[in-house]
């Protein structure tokens, strides 16, 4: 009898130890679900634009509350190379998890046509080709976008494969209303206009004009202004460099480069060492009455000083004033997911939150974009301001080009290289930077 009941008290001493186990067990999966390091990681890269990236940051913890089993890393580096060089990083890494959201600087611009044979294909469409973007076709929030921007912005081979958030203008330039009040002087419609207020500004001794040189690329901006304004067609003009009706030496161009040379004369000194981010903060402080930027950086001027009054206006590269009342741009932005990522689910889901209209809307709004989304309010008396330049918007120089393969240095990109004249560059003229430009693109015609 007795070695009958040890023999139960054993095995009910058994199922206790298993029992114990058992919740220690569950205790301990619960435990990890929560666990931070056993977090699904969402992985985003961004390039470097303060007002978004503190907008993106805000969202996140938005993302994070609602998915807890989530934590979004963010990774912003510099808008020049250094972001397309992370782009192909993390997308050549393939399935290790390196990037699950990517966005474009723009949007699926630069395919080849019928007619540029042998132009190179641009990355995004190298991606979708090799089938490294999902398709987001089915996706419901698409359908929250405007019909027209999804297939003007979104659209290849007739499949959706990212989300746009909106367009941007950059051919113009910021200006100070308090400071053109103060010398009377009217927002210039001609490009005479433009030099007479130069000058009035020098003579005061106001730095009249500034431009981030030491980017490089802002210059560009300044200089796709007077592109759109001083071109009749640029599509035309750059569909003629393919097929040899037009010449990058024709006086059209000249006048370019020549118009480009005089702006970075008529800069504040020391332009070529001035910073992009620091551009923003000089224009908001007073220094400079005028700054070559796109519309996007409005908000980072207003947050740099709320009691500023500006505006902004087309370059006017013309004498014809009706060539200059338009701005030129880009849509902005282009959100792709990767289609090996192995957080693809959240990618979605991601996208569908910030898709949602009143994030959307708050989004647009900090940004400083013309929406790609219906019934959105916009809230910014900038964008209201600047609403008459706006109804005829078309697509920038840099939108339109289409270039050819292992081009040279003078031709290289989507850019008319007016940096490497004096004062910025090292070539005295226009006419010579042509030529050169000319050269480079005559010795990579397809064989």
């Amino acid at each position: 009898m007795k070695k009958k009941m040890l023999a139960i008290s054993l095995v009910t001493a058994l199922l206790f130890v298993l029992a114990a186990c058992g919740s220690s067990s569950s205790e301990s999966e619960g435990t990890q679900a929560t666990d931070s390091s056993k977090k699904v990681t969402l992985k985003i890269i961004h390039w470097q634009q303060e007002n978004i990236n503190n907008y993106i940051k805000a969202f996140n913890q938005k993302f994070e509350e609602k998915y807890p089993e989530v934590k979004v890393e963010y990774t912003t580096v510099p808008a020049d190379a250094t972001y397309d060089q992370l782009m192909q990083t993390r997308m050549n890494a393939g399935t290790s998890g390196d990037v699950d959201i990517i966005p474009l600087k723009s949007s699926f611009v630069g395919a080849p046509q019928d007619w540029s044979k042998g132009a190179a294909d641009p990355m995004w469409k190298q991606w979708i080709d090799a089938g490294l973007i999902s398709d987001l076709s089915d996706q419901s929030f698409i359908q929250n976008y405007n019909e027209v921007d999804v297939q003007n912005a979104m659209t290849y081979n007739d499949k959706v494969y990212g989300v746009n958030m909106g367009k941007v203008a950059f051919t113009g330039l910021f200006y100070n209303k308090e400071l053109f009040a103060k010398y009377n002087l009217e927002v210039p419609a001609t490009w005479d206009e433009l030099q007479h207020v130069i000058q009035v500004f020098k003579d005061n001794g106001v730095e009249a004009l500034g431009l981030a040189g030491k980017d490089v690329w802002p210059i560009g901006l300044a200089v796709q202004g007077l592109q759109a304004s001083i071109h009749e067609d640029q599509l035309a003009y750059i569909k003629g460099l393919w097929t040899g009706e037009t010449k990058l030496t024709d006086p059209v161009q000249i006048e370019v480069l020549q118009k480009s040379q005089v702006l970075m004369n008529s800069a504040m000194p020391g332009f070529m060492g001035v910073d992009y981010g620091t551009l923003p903060s000089l224009f908001a402080t007073g220094k400079v009455a005028m700054i070559a930027d796109g519309t996007w950086d409005a908000t980072t001027i207003q947050t740099a000083n709320p009691e500023l009054k500006f505006g902004y206006f087309p370059i006017p590269g013309s004498n014809d004033a009706a060539k200059n009342k338009d701005l030129a741009g880009k849509y902005d932005m282009t959100w792709m997911v990767v289609d090996k990522s192995p957080n693809k689910d959240y990618a979605m889901k991601w996208l569908d939150m910030l898709s949602e209209n009143e994030n959307y809307t708050d989004f647009v709004n900090v940004a400083g974009f013309l929406p790609t989304q219906p019934d959105v309010e916009i809230t910014s008396e900038f964008i209201k301001d600047i609403q008459p330049y706006l109804e005829n918007f078309k697509l920038s120089w840099d939108q339109l080009f289409i270039n050819r393969q292992n081009v040279g240095q003078y031709i290289s990109e989507s850019s008319v290289h007016a940096e490497m004249l004096k004062p910025a560059g090292p070539i005295a003229t226009p006419e010579e930077l042509a030529s050169k430009s000319q050269a480079d693109w005559d010795a990579a015609a397809p064989k």
